[in-house]
């Protein structure tokens, strides 16, 4: 099996967000808030779609047909403005491509990617609640950093 990644061309935007509104879905079951509150993925992506700077909307293909997709985000590290960071805001596999390498063959694509742009690191966020996709990424060696806390006024 081959994996590729592929932008995501303005033509192909609809398809790509009907996607992304299946992974959404998904991962309310590891949002401890989405019973009270859901997320608002109309507004998630209209609001990507007015700040487009550095961002990149990838289809995951395994052996040419749509397996999943990548949304990756390079800007300035913060405070050293002279290093790139790349985030990778989502990533998801479709359920019937699982377990067959093709998570591990984007991540390593998209790593190798920056690697090749010079991007000082790559990292991923992840809800809290969702150990499966914290074992996939330190699988791939990637390091939990910090916990971000949050509660209302």
């Amino acid at each position: 099996m081959t994996v590729t990644l592929a932008p995501v061309p303005e033509g192909e935007h609809a398809a790509f967000f009907v996607l992304l509104r299946a992974y959404m879905a998904e991962m309310d079951r590891f949002d401890p808030d989405a019973a009270h509150t859901p997320f608002d993925v109309e507004r998630y992506i209209a609001a990507m779609l007015e700040d487009m700077e550095g961002r990149e909307f990838l289809w995951i293909l395994a052996d040419g047909a749509r397996a999943g997709l990548a949304i990756v985000r390079t800007l300035p590290d913060f405070p050293d403005d002279r290093r790139m960071v790349a985030t990778i805001g989502e990533f998801y596999v479709r359920p019937e491509a699982r377990r067959g390498g093709v998570g591990r063959a984007a991540v390593e694509a998209i790593l190798a990617d920056h690697r090749a742009r010079g991007t000082y690191e790559v990292e991923a966020g992840i809800l809290r609640d969702n150990l499966p996709a914290r074992a996939f990424w330190e699988r791939l060696g990637f390091e939990l950093r910090f916990y971000q806390t949050a509660r209302r006024p």
